[in-house]
């Protein structure tokens, strides 16, 4: 991210040493031009962040500056100075593209505010451009199938993309609920500005409503700086609220508030905040079970399903895995399609039940890649409970067909308990006596840890 920068141009040299010292003091970069001529030829080299100059000055004036630095670049911050105080000149200067007008003599807290105004909005676009960049550079997967199941999906998508109201995007695990959420923000008219994200299920409350939120210096421990929230960050834009179900009741009221009235007040703020946000959520559970067991809002429910997707699980739409194959062998950059292979490796992935969904599929087809090298992919290299397990321990000791067996029955049942909890990691944790890390390991052993997203610290 490129730095705040400041270029200081004033013709009197104790205005324009001052202010350098007084910015320089509070940790800004700045530097200083003598009159608008050389302040212009300084921007054309570093193209600041933010201009303050002053209006009447020899050579050229302020306002014809703040002309050309706009025609250079329209997104830097100009703020003019002037010793006279008329309404004439103050409209001059904000119609010349100057952001703030100030009165010499000058204040130092009032250039200070005013920076810190200025830095604050710059902050909040570069962090916004930033999401937007790296949307652009994600490599999401695309909607692919052609079965009655995925086309109601992307009819669905259709109708919402154009409309502001919120959508709640339900599903198992791994079936591409984020895909979804991602098509209908690249269809509607907010495509081009920020898509964040964030899971609800991996952070602590507290944690949560600090990256929801945002919060100011000193609002919790550690926190030295401000922190935009990703509700402020995704203004214009869209958030996603995976797996919301998970988020703790007390947050809820704050969320709903801030979904009717588009305003929330960042941790230790007095101020509210307003944000133009379109808001989609998704959900392994069945959030009206959780309303009716008392641990989700019902008004928050009916709020998030005013419109509503189901995304299929990949069982119920086998027909589709021949072209998901495809895909991912593009994606990996093979070209082995139709080899004689195929219709014993496509029978062997049609025939198996795909617990964890589309997320299983393309992790299992990019280790068998990755395995048979510039070959092309046959049942052999199937893990066992996808391909033929007879065939993947003939000739083995008995001795290892059994531990292999009651590794496979573990597996099974992991499988089983994740499938029936659907995909929530808390709770097949407790259905099978485990803690948390336990089950990570576990699921890591047994090569299930394709079919979660690993918590973050």
């Amino acid at each position: 991210m490129v730095a705040f920068s400041i270029l200081i141009v004033d013709d009197e040299q104790v205005i324009r040493s001052g202010l350098k010292a007084l910015l320089n003091s509070e940790g800004y970069e700045a530097e200083v031009a003598k009159d608008g001529l050389e302040g212009l030829e300084l921007f054309k080299e570093n193209q600041y962040t933010l201009v303050l100059s002053d209006i009447n000055m020899p050579n050229m004036t302020g306002l014809e500056l703040t002309k050309q630095v706009k025609l250079i670049n329209p997104d830097t911050s100009v703020v003019l100075f002037t010793g006279y105080s008329s309404i004439e000149s103050a409209l001059e200067a904000m119609k010349s593209g100057a952001e703030e007008y100030l009165l010499k003599p000058i204040n130092n807290d009032d250039v200070l505010n005013m920076v810190s105004r200025v830095h604050e909005r710059w902050d909040l676009r570069a962090t916004n451009e930033m999401l937007r960049q790296e949307v652009l550079r994600d490599e999401s997967l695309d909607i692919i199938g052609n079965s009655k199941a995925i086309q109601k999906v992307k009819t669905a998508i259709e109708k919402v993309s154009d409309s502001d109201v919120p959508v709640l995007i339900t599903g198992e695990a791994g079936t591409g609920k984020s895909i979804i959420a991602r098509s209908i923000h690249n269809q509607g008219p907010r495509k081009s500005e920020a898509f964040v994200s964030i899971n609800c299920s991996t952070i602590t409350a507290d944690q949560l409503k600090g990256d929801l939120f945002g919060y100011e210096a000193g609002a919790i421990p550690g926190a030295i700086t401000h922190k935009y929230g990703l509700l402020e960050v995704a203004n214009g834009g869209t958030i996603l609220l995976d797996e919301i179900g998970e988020m703790a009741m007390e947050l809820q009221p704050t969320l709903l508030n801030a979904i009717e009235t588009k305003q929330f007040l960042r941790l230790g703020a007095q101020k509210e905040v307003s944000s133009d946000f379109r808001l989609i959520a998704s959900s392994t559970q069945n959030l009206l079970s959780l309303v009716e067991e008392g641990n989700f809002r019902e008004d928050l429910y009916y709020l998030l399903s005013s419109a509503s997707i189901d995304v299929p699980a990949l069982r119920d739409r086998k027909e589709d895995i021949p072209l998901l194959v495809e895909y991912f062998k593009e994606r990996n950059g093979r070209h082995d399609v139709g080899d004689d292979g195929d219709t014993e490796f496509l029978d062997a992935l049609e025939r198996y039940d795909w617990p964890g969904n589309q997320r299983e599929l393309r992790h299992v087809l990019e280790r068998v890649f990755l395995l048979v090298g510039d070959s092309s992919p046959t049942i052999d290299y199937l893990p066992p409970e996808i391909g033929d397990i007879d065939h993947q321990f003939s000739g083995g000791y008995k001795g290892d067909i059994e531990r292999a067996t009651l590794a496979q029955n573990e597996r099974d049942y992991m499988l089983k308990t994740y499938r029936e909890l659907g995909g929530n990691m808390t709770h097949v944790a407790k259905a099978l006596g485990l803690n948390l890390k336990s089950l990570y390991e576990r699921f890591e052993k047994a090569g299930l840890s394709y079919l979660y997203q690993k918590p973050t610290n």
